[in-house]
């Protein structure tokens, strides 16, 4: 009997991970054990990442939320060799989770500070520029004491 090496398949892509149950009845045996195995792996990730006892809530949350969204990322892009660069939008992570930015961004460092992301250029929005109101120079009290 040969044996299905279906394992490493798990780990490098999550192809069936967006499936919706409808699709999901309609794969084979041996697409629904590597449906199977993406998810299981998926949730002992985050299991792992919830479990462990020196981060913070917060770290743990937006910790979990990166490995979901890349794992979506995957299962809806080709998967190539090649890494990719992911941009992670504050603003956007924190409104999904319901988090202050500076949370968010704060956990994001000490995501950093234990290897676990890489932050290598930090693009900040530009700042913005306040309107000024033009200044009345020819009404106002001034120009009646002249």
């Amino acid at each position: 009997m040969a044996k299905d090496d279906t394992s490493y398949n798990a780990r490098s892509s999550y192809h069936y991970l967006q499936f919706t149950p409808d699709e999901i009845v309609r794969l084979s045996s041996a697409e629904l054990l590597q449906a199977c195995l993406e998810s299981r792996g998926l949730l002992q990730i985050i299991i792992g990442i919830l479990l462990a006892p020196d981060a913070s809530p917060t770290e743990r949350i937006v910790a979990c939320d990166l490995v979901y969204t890349q794992a979506m990322r995957m299962a809806n892009e080709s998967t190539s060799d090649q890494p990719k660069e992911v941009i992670a939008d504050i603003k956007a992570v924190s409104d999904r989770l319901g988090l202050r930015p500076s949370a968010v961004r704060a956990a994001y460092e000490a995501l950093a500070e234990r290897g676990a992301v890489r932050i290598d250029e930090r693009i900040l929005p530009k700042p913005r520029h306040q309107l000024s109101l033009p200044l009345d120079q020819g009404s106002g009290a001034d120009a009646h004491r002249k």
